[in-house]
């Protein structure tokens, strides 16, 4: 039996990928290694999002096969870069859509191949459930085609699941006692199977499980967010209160370059329409600094959208041109020094108004869903409430429990909490000595 570690970049669905190609390896009688030394195979599952993913991905491809390994690059910057990863090293190359061929590619080991051509859609219904919390595709690919953005040329043109499919592998997981599942798709809520639309799916899931507590998804456009969505989101009981709202930029003119498909003031109605009906629920963002042609004046009107808005958290990257994406030809390309100035101002604002909005928790009672220990305590556990803000609780109790608790402070941006019932929390180190 040939075992197999996996090296997982980037984003979500390159987490949810790296767990079905675990899965449909297993089934082939492979086993699965937590220690890349014992591993006969390594299989890298690559980003190309970000420069720094890309040579991060390459860096350990040369360090892996420098020791004898053999090396399947996987994903994004497989489906992009095809045959020219052969020359780093990789013995096997394999796309986006390629999954369901790796049983094959591994099972003689002996030829070089790639693979990254449509060979279908490599999900599965039926997952052996890894954690309380999984992953669950919607879609794959996109349409959007954003100026800086490589996704619709190596996940491929937008293709939306069959909902019944959907809702088949949520019941699996929900039987199996998961308590959370995140929906994600390069854009969410343009999801559309021909039956049913995005607000259909959440209602359909929240239906038809039981163990499921929380409803997360990731990530939507602005573009195509909808009213349905929204009052959906705000009735449920299941479905948490957090909407990740990329904005990229404040600037109508910079949106358009980026084909963004809204403006400033669109974006605005939608984030006052989100507070209005979620008090207390967050919302967080996607921010680039330095565009090509961003000025001055262009950067203001992000910073005038951040003040505004108030945003719970934000993702802010400084623009790197990405291979074959129509931005990265733009003769206006801004000076380096110019976009770490901007990322620095932004991150200040940002964080400030953050820390504004964790304030309006102090005093409630809130329930915490643990996902492990506190990174800097092991007296402390860590979780989440349910619109995702990260709450640090005093005690240690088990990942995957619910927890009630009283926020009582800050701590940078974290929110601090005592447990207000605490039967089974599981006795602090300290208290076993």
């Amino acid at each position: 039996m040939r075992k197999f570690y996996i090296k997982t970049f980037g984003c979500q669905m390159n987490e949810l990928d790296s767990e079905i190609i675990r899965g449909i390896l297993e089934e082939r009688g492979f086993v699965y290694s937590e220690n890349p030394e014992n591993a006969e195979i390594i299989l890298i599952n690559t980003c190309t999002v970000r420069e720094k993913a890309a040579r991060k991905a390459k860096h350990l491809l040369r360090f892996y096969k420098n020791r004898g390994k053999f090396v399947g690059v996987l994903g994004c910057l497989a489906q992009q870069e095809g045959e020219k990863l052969l020359k780093y090293g990789a013995d096997i190359v394999v796309g986006t859509r390629g999954y369901n061929e790796l049983p094959k590619l591994l099972g003689s080991m002996e030829d070089k191949a790639v693979v990254c051509q449509d060979l279908g859609l490599h999900y599965t219904t039926r997952r052996k459930a890894l954690s309380h919390s999984e992953y669950v595709s919607i879609q794959y690919g996109c349409d959007n085609f954003c100026t800086f953005c490589v996704v619709p040329y190596t996940r491929g043109r937008e293709i939306s699941r069959p909902a019944e499919e959907i809702l088949e592998e949520v019941k699996n997981l929900d039987r199996q006692g998961v308590v959370e599942i995140t929906l994600l798709g390069q854009n969410v809520n343009s999801y559309f199977d021909g039956k049913y639309d995005f607000a259909d799916l959440l209602r359909m899931i929240e239906e038809n499980t039981r163990n499921i507590r929380r409803i997360r998804f990731t990530s939507p456009n602005p573009r195509d967010f909808s009213y349905k969505v929204l009052k959906v989101v705000a009735e449920s009981e299941k479905i948490t209160d957090w909407i990740h709202l990329p904005l990229q930029s404040g600037s109508d003119r910079i949106l358009r370059k980026m084909n963004r498909g809204y403006n400033k003031a669109e974006y605005l109605e939608q984030a006052y329409l989100i507070r209005e009906l979620m008090p207390f629920g967050t919302i967080t963002t996607d921010i680039i600094v330095g565009f090509p042609g961003e000025t001055e004046e262009d950067f203001e009107e992000t910073l005038e959208v951040v003040r505004k808005v108030k945003f719970d958290g934000a993702f802010m990257f400084i623009y790197s041109p990405r291979p074959n994406t129509p931005a990265a030809f733009y003769k206006d390309q801004v000076d380096e020094e110019v976009k770490v100035e901007r990322q620095r101002r932004l991150i200040e604002e940002v964080n400030k108004h953050a820390m504004e909005r964790r304030k309006i928790f102090l005093g409630r009672e809130e329930e915490v869903l643990i996902d492990g220990i506190s990174k800097k305590s092991f007296k402390e556990s860590s979780g989440k409430i349910r619109n995702g803000l990260t709450v640090v609780v005093e005690g240690l109790f088990k990942i995957g429990e619910f927890v009630r608790v009283r926020i009582k402070e800050i701590s940078g941006l974290t929110l601090r909490a005592e447990p207000i019932k605490s039967e089974s929390a599981v006795p602090a180190l300290h208290e076993l000595k």
